[in-house]
């Protein structure tokens, strides 16, 4: 059996928040307010054998900053990332209230740094359809530049159309094929649709979700299904439908650990697909 735990591992979806909006809303109960702590967060990382984490934005200014700017998010994100510069990395936020033009150019400064990976797009916080034209522009934009597109997809599972499903993705992948792509939460529970896409794919908060619903051996089918090449580790920590946040990291190594991926693929998705998505080996 694999230690999950033990494998040298990249978290490649996470959240961590500035020190002056966790000062600004403590006390609440809120969890990226109690839990995203960059210092906690590195005690976290010592414990799980995580070397790389990948922080997120929402596409909602008003969690990042206190001025409520896409500008300042990226200040902000910036700041976070250069406090333990060997061990995280960020995606660029959008706003769609912002001109597309105001947009562009402001990805163009932060894309140029080398804490930027890529370009997040949420579509669920926004509450806008990823293949509507504001990020379908953003995409065309990534696409001509090679740059890494991060997209939430966990919609509601009725809604065939919904903002974040996969239908809409197949939408921009046949006008963008060549698009560097991850999806984050599989697509929730429409994932067969995703099944054969040209994107990674990592299993954020919906691996315990696809447990709770389905057991370990049909979940074990739907990641081999996507593809072992094509899967990535990520927690979406500190943020879980069913778990708590002290739970999340022990909950999905014990999944983890028994599903049925030798050493080497378990190191993959631990760390080798990620390296390869964001374009370092």
């Amino acid at each position: 059996m694999v230690n999950w735990k033990d494998i040298p591992k990249i978290d490649a979806h996470i959240h961590l928040m500035p020190e002056d909006v966790i000062q600004a809303n403590s006390g609440h109960g809120y969890v990226f307010i109690d839990h995203g702590s960059v210092d906690d967060y590195k005690k976290i990382m010592e414990k799980y054998n995580i070397d790389l984490a990948f922080v997120m934005p929402f596409n909602d200014p008003y969690m990042l900053s206190m001025d409520f700017k896409v500008e300042t998010v990226h200040s902000n994100m910036l700041a976070m990332v250069q406090k333990m510069p060997l061990k995280l990395r960020c995606f660029a936020d959008v706003d769609i209230r912002k001109n597309i033009n105001e947009t562009i150019n402001e990805l163009d400064k932060v894309i140029a740094r080398d804490e930027f990976i890529g370009i997040k797009l949420h579509p669920s916080n926004a509450g806008y359809p990823i293949d509507g034209c504001y990020y379908e522009k953003i995409i065309e934009y990534a696409s001509k530049k090679d740059i890494l597109v991060e997209i939430h997809s966990y919609p509601k599972e009725h809604l065939q159309d919904d903002v974040c499903s996969p239908s809409r993705i197949k939408n921009v992948l046949k006008k963008y094929p060549n698009v560097r792509l991850s999806i984050a939460h599989l697509g929730g529970f429409q994932v067969e649709d995703l099944y054969g896409l040209n994107a990674y794919f990592n299993f954020s908060a919906i691996l315990p979700d696809y447990v709770n619903r389905f057991g370990i051996k049909r979940t074990n089918e739907i990641l081999r299904l996507i593809g072992v090449d094509k899967l990535v580790f990520a927690t979406d920590f500190p943020d879980s439908r069913c778990l708590k946040p002290k739970e999340i990291y022990d909950k999905y190594f014990e999944i983890l650990n028994e599903m049925d991926f030798s050493l080497e693929e378990a190191e993959n998705i631990c760390r080798n697909n990620a390296l390869k998505m964001i374009d370092k080996i």
